[in-house]
């Protein structure tokens, strides 16, 4: 029996052996990275992916750990959980319909402005948001939404 268990231990090695070698470790069907989501791509990409579903918790993944948030006339400096709880409460208040972003400002070598129209079940706004793109690495420092004059 023990000579069994030592086998099976053994042939177990030995494939993880090969599974993390340098020939499959290239080969993108055995590279496990390829299944994780990117979010650190472009922070445009996923604020509109995130903004369309209106997946608060992924969008707060961005938040600066304290930041300016303004939700319709409500504004004030808040933690990263403050933050996000309270855009929570806007998206199950106002279910996005659609999303698109109406202007990008990137010229600022330390912040970047993005510009979105967000449709909901109940009207129509305008997102505005302030990212800060210092040490690498991009943080939202201010997030605005406004009520949009209907056309």
């Amino acid at each position: 029996m023990k000579k069994i268990i030592f086998f099976i231990s053994l042939s177990i090695c030995m494939s993880i052996h090969l599974f993390a070698s340098d020939e499959r470790r290239d080969n993108p069907i055995f590279n496990l990275n390829n299944l994780s989501i990117d979010f650190s791509s472009d922070i445009n990409d996923a604020l509109l992916s995130q903004l369309k579903v209106g997946n608060a918790k992924n969008i707060a993944r961005y938040f600066a750990s304290s930041m300016t948030l303004s939700i319709l006339n409500e504004d004030g400096l808040y933690s990263k959980f403050q933050a996000e709880m309270l855009l929570n409460d806007f998206f199950s208040k106002n279910k996005p319909n659609s999303v698109k972003l109406l202007q990008k400002i990137t010229n600022n070598s330390n912040y970047n402005y993005y510009v979105y129209s967000l449709s909901s079940n109940k009207s129509l706004f305008r997102i505005f948001v302030k990212v800060s793109s210092a040490k690498n690495a991009e943080t939202i420092e201010e997030f605005r939404v406004e009520k949009q004059a209907a056309k």
